[in-house]
Formats: structure tokens, C-alpha cells, sequence
């Protein structure tokens, strides 16, 4: 997984999921993300990689638990899935 990034709406997900300091410092540092035509988060070393991907399979698991009607619901869903395809 090294080399990956974290595109504008798998941050959206992350931001939805873990919201006042859930996330670490690593990702938050990169400042507001909130364009969904913001260039993505580089993700450099295993370990990093390995963190994103236990807290984006958290993060689906969490949206996947809620049915509602709410559109960002399915569209972070799916931003996490891609992630972890």
C-alpha cells in the first residue's frame, strides 16, 4: 500500500467518522479539506498505509451501519470500499 493517497472523499468519510481528533496527526496536518477537487493526502510508509487502512475498514463498517437517507452516507461508503478494493 505505500504510495497510496487519500482522495478528497475518502477524507469526507474519514472526517464523518472520526470527527474532533479521531484522526492522526498525519492526515489532519494536511489543513481543511473541503473541496471535493482538493489533491489528495500522500500516505508514505507501511506503518501509515497499514493505519489508513484500519481506520477506513472502521470507518465503512460504521457507514455500512447506518440505512439512512443521507446521500454523503453512500458516497463515503463506496470512497472507503475503493480504498480498500
Amino acid at each position: 500500500m505505500t504510495g497510496r493517497a487519500i482522495p478528497a472523499d475518502l477524507y469526507g468519510a474519514l472526517q464523518a467518522c472520526f470527527p474532533g481528533g479521531g484522526l492522526p496527526e498525519w492526515v489532519t496536518a494536511a489543513g481543511p479539506r473541503c473541496a471535493t477537487g482538493a489533491p489528495p493526502i500522500p500516505v508514505d510508509g507501511e506503518s501509515r498505509a497499514e493505519e489508513l487502512a484500519d481506520l477506513v475498514a472502521l470507518a465503512w463498517w460504521e457507514l455500512l451501519q447506518d440505512p439512512g437517507d443521507d446521500p454523503f452516507t453512500a458516497l463515503f461508503a463506496r470512497a472507503c470500499a475503493r480504498y480498500l478494493s
